[in-house]
């Protein structure tokens, strides 16, 4: 379709052609043990309950723009996050999350730090050979961080997770939601591929 085309071509045109500067930010993640809560609907009789979780490992990378002068850089963002298991059963099966972010803080390449805010939003992917998990894909997660880079692009941030997967039976008329609020520490490292320089300094 034409839309499809027209926003696509919106989207290369938005990453790339306003943008003076590309960073490439691999990363590792801990999530600290938190209560998961599942929450229940059957027959339209809702019920609730927590579970302990136990620590959840993330990894990926995410892609970084800015403009040249600009506190602000964007992008999007791929890992694989583990299953969040309470007493060796899965309260989520592992999934892929996509996302975009959004970064607010100017890199100095120069400082002994330099500080930032980074706002995620994205969707969890199920990795699962249950069916049951693809039936109705409402997954999301949401996140927000505050930050440090350090000199060589060596990356630690702190952040609050929030994500939600749901389960649903549909021939029974019954689904599962299970969401956690989970605290996580990134070890990262920001790599320049490269930077566009438009304004120039000039000498007398």
């Amino acid at each position: 379709m034409f839309w499809k085309k027209y926003l696509f071509v919106l989207t290369g045109l938005c990453l790339f052609g306003f943008s003076h500067s590309f960073d490439l930010k691999p990363f590792t993640q801990f999530y600290f043990p938190a209560d998961v809560t599942v929450s229940k609907d059957s027959m339209d009789v809702s019920s609730e309950q927590d579970w302990e979780a136990d620590f959840v490992i993330e990894a990926g990378v995410e892609a970084l723009f800015s403009a040249e002068f600009s506190p602000m850089r964007y992008g999007f963002g791929m890992g694989f996050r583990s299953a969040q298991q309470s007493d060796g059963t899965d309260a989520t099966p592992p999934s892929i999350p996509l996302w975009v972010v959004l970064s607010f803080g100017r890199i100095q390449r120069e400082s002994i730090f330099s500080p930032y805010l980074s706002l995620r939003g994205g969707y969890l992917t199920p990795v699962s050979t249950d069916a049951n998990w693809w039936e109705r894909p409402i997954n999301y997660f949401a996140n927000c961080g505050i930050g440090v880079v350090f000199p060589l692009g060596i990356t630690l941030e702190t952040s609050v997770d929030y994500s939600s997967m749901q389960k649903s039976f549909v021939d029974d008329d019954v689904k599962f939601r299970v969401s956690s609020f989970r605290i996580g520490i990134m070890l990262a490292m920001n790599i320049e591929v490269s930077r566009d320089k438009v304004y120039k300094q000039t000498s007398e």
